[in-house]
């Protein structure tokens, strides 16, 4: 009996230890805004799990969605989940705007058609903050021929 306490307490510790698992929640308020629960502390393990997100939704799913920002889930941004934003002319009670949390942006991924193919789309990913350079694309998602 001794033992089977000694076990139990031993996998407790160690369950209690593990961090959790990153998550990505989809806004049912916002279209295009996903919330990354519990993000690796490593920038490049972000950036990774943001492109393998993306590659693993068919493109069917993104091109309905021709935005799509990415933000850190915390307890500021998780009010987005369930809540659009305020109107920022100041006619609602509140003031909250995705704009207020400039620092929980990780990446914005965005889909147009070619230049010169409009039967095509091209998808741009690109980082914020110490994700990356906002300003060259990190990762081409489809191809322009």
């Amino acid at each position: 009996m001794k033992n089977i306490i000694i076990i139990l307490l031993i996998y407790f510790f160690y369950s209690s230890c593990e961090e959790d698992k990153p998550e990505f929640i989809k806004s049912k308020a916002i279209g295009g805004l996903f919330l990354l629960k519990n993000p690796p502390k490593e920038d490049s393990l972000v950036k990774n799990l943001v492109k393998k997100f993306l590659l693993n939704n068919s493109k069917k799913n993104l091109k309905r969605m021709p935005d799509i920002d990415f933000y850190r889930y915390t307890s500021d941004t998780k009010y987005f989940l369930n809540h659009k934003e305020d109107d920022p002319s100041g006619l609602s009670l509140g003031e909250e705007q995705l704009s207020f949390y400039e620092e929980e942006k990780i990446a914005v991924f965005s889909i147009s058609k070619c230049e010169n193919d409009n039967a095509n789309l091209i998808g741009e990913l690109r980082f914020y903050n110490e994700y990356g350079n906002f300003y060259r694309p990190d990762t081409i998602i489809f191809k322009c021929y």
